[in-house]
């Protein structure tokens, strides 16, 4: 009868190693990355065998002293985490000493690096994991990490590796991946001697995409960049009229991390829609966005990446390709309609086609189906614009019995850093008694209780400091608590123009935290529901 044991401690070392250094291109990308943690502004990479027999990789980052680099090549060593938390805000690509001891275990690894503080250098020497020697060497600032033997002990592993050629060819896209996206960082890549990518530092993405793809895909890439309270996404989408029904260029970075995520693939398709016509378009995406919004951790090599609202980030990125590009989307008929049919509302009753369910959707017939609204996300974005168009005073409406609200220390100390902020904003306030405020005013069109007042200081205490002078999510969060409420009933001429209003607004069909104001249903769509063709 078999019994559970536990693995002799070198074997599941090696096998935790196998789970992240898979073949040479595994190990040159947690290289890479470990060079452009360290700062390196020149990243030289040479190979032999397709990197079986030797990678070498090169930078004039800032390097490691001596008791740093003892520990680098120790497993869970790392100078970026101190708790499990810590991954949360990590900002950098990951732990220096993860992927030196992952590669250690599976090679024969020579490390050799000097601080700019350093009198001499330091090498060190590792085999299958265990340090052989330690000693002082004469070098410039920088690292040197020569990675000899890969899977010398994996004789199975090794085996199961294609050929030099295809190997190159795998080292050669990781390469050309950190290259789109550190315009700053000259990149060069070596196969046996012979130079096959010289990356030179460029001023723009199109520049550098320009080095590799053709002249014609190249001509016509549209940059872009959109802010979002959540995100902020920029990178390069090909034209159209342009895309190739041939494997297209296609790369995605989340906090300047390759990865893969198929909802962000998805919504590019349906933000280019019908315009395709069966084609690949070619696009390189970046996304930058707090740390705790994505989890990189559900793959070992973190290429893959979950976000924490994927049905925002969907629906955030297909809107991004279709503005960039001037495709219209399907919502924007059905808007036209419901703006053109709401003028006859004062026709009669059998002309109103606006009603609303559980006091908190509006449902608004139109010619190809019909369109509901959230009425509160709906108002959000017409507050939230109407204040940013302002670039005076935004209107107030004076409260006829002014709400006094008591805050807590930490809101207080808020409320005294923004409180001018809030002013040009409708908000007027003064202190009262202590830490007590009296709220005389708010923005024109909204409403707010005494608890949503408390709530708005709350929220803005919850802010980092360097976030709480920034007009836009002020503008966000007072658009958040004076819209009008889920449950809150609406007369026919409110809904109307409300409608209106919000068709009038820039970007109608989300809020400011980019959550759906307005989805369509078409016949069609119910057709299928109940089975009729």
């Amino acid at each position: 009868m078999s019994r559970v044991k536990l693995l002799p401690e070198d074997t599941s070392r090696k096998l935790a190693a196998g789970e992240v250094i898979v073949r040479p291109a595994s190990a040159v990308k947690e290289l890479i990355e470990n060079s452009l943690d360290a700062g390196a502004g020149r990243v030289v990479i040479e190979l032999k065998s397709g990197g079986r027999d030797l990678i070498r990789i090169t930078d004039d980052g800032s390097g490691m002293d001596r008791d740093d680099l003892r520990l680098a090549v120790h497993r869970h060593a790392t100078s970026k985490l101190n708790d499990i938390d810590d991954l949360k805000k990590l900002h950098t690509f990951g732990f220096r000493g993860e992927a030196l001891s992952s590669i250690a275990v599976v090679s024969r690894l020579r490390v050799e690096t000097a601080t700019e503080q350093s009198a001499v250098g330091t090498f060190l020497q590792v085999e299958a994991g265990e340090v052989k020697e330690v000693g002082d060497i004469a070098r410039a600032r920088g690292t040197t990490v020569v990675v000899n033997t890969l899977f010398f002990n994996l004789p199975v592993r090794r085996g199961f590796l294609k050929s030099d050629k295809y190997e190159t060819k795998l080292v050669l896209d990781v390469v050309k991946q950190y290259a789109l996206m550190f315009l700053d960082v000259h990149f060069a890549l070596r196969a046996d001697g012979e130079e096959i990518l010289v990356v030179p530092k460029a001023g723009t993405l199109k520049d550098r995409l320009a080095l590799f793809a053709d002249a014609e895909v190249a001509e016509n890439l549209v940059e872009f960049k959109i802010d979002n309270p959540m995100l902020v996404m920029s990178g390069c989408l090909l034209n159209p009229f342009s895309a190739s029904r041939a494997n297209a260029l296609q790369q995605i970075f989340i906090n300047r991390r390759p990865v893969r995520n198929r909802t962000i693939t998805r919504a590019i398709y349906d933000g280019y829609g019908a315009s395709l016509r069966g084609g690949n378009p070619s696009f390189v995406l970046m996304i930058e966005t707090s740390p705790d919004k994505v989890d990189v951790n559900i793959h070992p090599t973190k290429q893959e990446v979950r976000f924490v609202d994927e049905r925002f980030l969907y629906d955030f990125v297909s809107e991004a390709v279709r503005k960039t590009l001037g495709i219209e989307r399907s919502e924007e008929i059905p808007a036209r309609e419901v703006m053109f049919e709401s003028s006859f509302l004062s026709g009669g009753p059998e002309a109103q086609q606006f009603w609303q369910l559980h006091g908190s959707f509006i449902f608004a017939q139109v010619q190809s189906g019909y369109c509901i609204i959230d009425q509160h996300a709906a108002h959000e974005r017409i507050l939230y614009e109407e204040v940013m168009k302002r670039t005076d005073r935004s209107p107030e409406q004076g409260l006829l019995f002014p709400l006094t609200v008591e805050l807590t220390p930490e809101e207080f100390t808020v409320y005294e850093d923004t409180r001018e902020d809030l002013a040009t904003l409708g908000i007027q306030s003064k202190p009262f008694s202590g830490r007590t405020i009296v709220v005389e005013a708010l923005p024109a069109g909204t409403s707010m209780t005494r608890d949503e007042i408390r709530d708005l200081f709350t929220d803005l205490a919850k802010l980092e400091k360097r976030s709480l002078h920034v007009r836009e999510k002020l503008a966000e969060m007072v658009a958040c608590k004076g819209a009008v409420k889920a449950g809150q009933r609406l007369t026919q001429t409110e809904m109307e123009s409300l409608i209106n209003r919000l068709f009038s607004c820039q970007n109608p069909f989300f809020c400011p935290h980019g959550r759906p104001a307005i989805i369509r249903i078409t016949v069609d769509d119910l057709y299928k529901r109940f089975g009729r063709t």
